[in-house]
């Protein structure tokens, strides 16, 4: 009976080990509004499901289905942000974010900045919000 235990708890300790571990955002350019997104006064949420490879960069990005300028901005978003790993493995993970893009109320001025970005979330679910002001319609 002991034989059989010692290998076993052998085994389950080197299988926690062998978790792969868990890719951590390392840079990101600063999220864009679309302007004619915001000219258009389109705001939503979009929801981007990807993946990060063992490099650290992103594929597979697939959207929720949303307005076209805010789901373009989002992937776009997405597709240049860096992961980095606590250690070198030939990992893939999943991860997913959620975009939210809204108006302040405020109207455009050149005395402050036009969009406030807010970041989110140390966990798989990364949140990013938009908030850009109201550009005025020119007829």
């Amino acid at each position: 009976m002991r034989r059989t235990s010692v290998p076993l708890l052998l085994l389950l300790s080197i299988s926690s080990f062998g978790a792969d571990p868990e890719p951590y955002l390392k840079s990101a350019p600063m999220p864009f509004y679309s302007p004619l997104a915001r000219q258009a006064r389109i705001s939503g949420t979009i929801h981007l499901h990807f993946t990060v490879d063992g490099l650290g960069n992103t594929s597979d990005v697939e959207a929720s289905p949303a307005n076209e300028f805010l789901r373009r901005s989002a992937i776009e978003n997405v597709q240049n942000w860096k992961f980095a790993w606590p250690q070198p493995c030939d990992c893939r993970s999943q991860r997913e974010v959620t975009f939210v893009y809204k108006f302040s109320g405020r109207m455009e001025s050149p005395e402050r900045p036009n969009v406030t970005v807010r970041w989110f979330g140390k966990t798989k679910v990364i949140r990013v919000e938009i908030e850009g002001d109201l550009i005025e319609h020119s007829d």
